[in-house]
């Protein structure tokens, strides 16, 4: 038997063992940390529903998620023992997935003045459908970005599946008439299950 070792070879065995690794794997406390923001998405969706039920000025939207993104950031960064540095030749996917949502609020500013004519939970509801189908779309494009990272197939799913949801919400609330007043409730709820499950998938071996 030759003991030379083809590094061809070898670079294919290597990427085959790294396409099946998992988010948990590449990445520590990963699933916790997933779910942490289901339960902080959950909190500022209470707080948001608090704030159309009655019917508080529109900023307040701003001071709940941007506050809730800072509080969540040091959270994690606290519970969290080191950050790895997204690679030079890697996208950074949190930067996939906030942008798109970063950018629904300059987006609202740009299309506020043609709003006049809407009611306060119908202007509410649109608002939130573009944030939502926004971010979806972040997610969607971070699940195709984790094939850099050579994230098993199963975990990629977990983001794409959690953007067409996003999407598909962002869609029926200011489509749907009940959700212009109960959009963030429901927001919160389908959000914290999808965490949840997520979790389920991505800590299974």
């Amino acid at each position: 038997m030759s003991d030379d070792v083809d590094p061809q070879t070898l670079q294919r065995d290597l990427d085959r063992i790294k396409s099946a690794m998992g988010i948990a794997e590449r990445s520590e406390n990963a699933p916790e940390q997933w779910l942490l923001f289901g339960v902080f998405v959950a909190v500022g969706s209470a707080l948001s529903q608090y704030v159309v039920l009655q019917r508080l000025p529109g900023y307040w939207f701003a001071v709940i998620w941007l506050g809730l993104v800072a509080v969540g950031g040091t959270v994690v960064g606290y519970y969290t023992d080191t950050f790895e540095p997204t690679p030079a030749d890697k996208p950074n996917v949190a930067v996939q997935v906030f942008a798109p949502y970063a950018a629904g609020f300059p987006l609202w500013a740009a299309v506020t003045p043609f709003l006049a004519d809407l009611g306060y939970e119908e202007e509410t509801a649109l608002m939130l459908g573009v944030v939502l189908v926004l971010l979806g779309v972040g997610y969607v494009v971070a699940a195709n970005s984790l094939r850099a990272y050579r994230i098993r197939a199963r975990d990629r799913r977990a983001f794409a599946l959690g953007g067409v949801l996003l999407v598909a919400l962002g869609v029926a609330v200011p489509t749907v008439d009940v959700l212009h007043t109960w959009g963030y409730a429901a927001f919160g709820g389908t959000y914290l299950a999808y965490a949840v499950a997520s979790y389920g998938v991505l800590t299974r071996t």
